[in-house]
């Protein structure tokens, strides 16, 4: 489905990451953890992670990592305001249903993003589950640390950073009893499958969604 959208804001995270919120006339309704295909004014396309909850149907936000080619080019020509339109949303990567377990969420770079969205979503539905994030972030730029960090000082969630081997091994004992998500670029969730593997952990179990070979 396309909708058209207007860009109400681009704001930095990071050293070549983005955050785009994009308005639109109705409620443009998705899951948390899913994607949109988002069409530049001049038709190029990309697909970028929702990071934001469904509990703001109104508006979305879109997190992006700017690489080279004609997405980065058009990316930093784009301004607020700007009519653009919206495929989607697509994706598979949700929060099982009837599973009571405690989430385990393995996030690196930009790979925080839809699992930012399920976080905040889980928290407005009172899910009486519990969260754990454990994020490689890159180059120490930990992303959306204004969200998870208050929500790990009032315990509601754990938020744990750095290399993810050593926060998989560290919750070893939490992680075997739990359902596992990961998002991130491949060579991260290849060495996330590692990881589970060398803590007897069921690694064909994970659900996974990749955002591609590492930019």
């Amino acid at each position: 489905m396309r909708t058209s959208a207007i860009v109400t804001e681009i704001q930095p995270l990071a050293p070549s990451v983005l955050q785009l919120t994009v308005a639109f006339s109705d409620d443009f309704r998705f899951q948390p953890g899913q994607w949109v295909n988002f069409r530049f004014p001049e038709g190029v396309s990309r697909a970028y992670t929702i990071a934001s909850a469904p509990e703001r149907p109104e508006a979305v936000q879109l997190c992006v990592r700017l690489g080279g080619g004609k997405g980065a080019e058009a990316i930093r020509r784009l301004k607020a305001g700007a009519e653009v339109a919206v495929d989607g949303p697509y994706g598979d990567f949700l929060l099982p249903d009837g599973d009571g377990r405690c989430v385990v969420f393995l996030a690196g770079d930009v790979g925080i993003a839809p699992i930012r969205s399920i976080v905040l979503h889980m928290l407005a539905e009172h899910d009486d589950r519990a969260i754990y994030v454990l994020y490689e972030p890159d180059q120490r730029q930990i992303l959306y640390a204004g969200d998870f960090d208050p929500l790990a000082r009032a315990g509601q969630i754990v938020h744990e950073s750095g290399p993810i081997e050593i926060l998989i091994e560290r919750n070893r004992v939490t992680i075997k009893d739990s359902v596992v998500m990961a998002a991130g670029f491949d060579p991260f969730l290849d060495r996330a499958r590692r990881a589970l593997q060398s803590i007897q952990a069921d690694e064909s179990a994970m659900i996974a969604e990749t955002f591609g070979p590492q930019p």
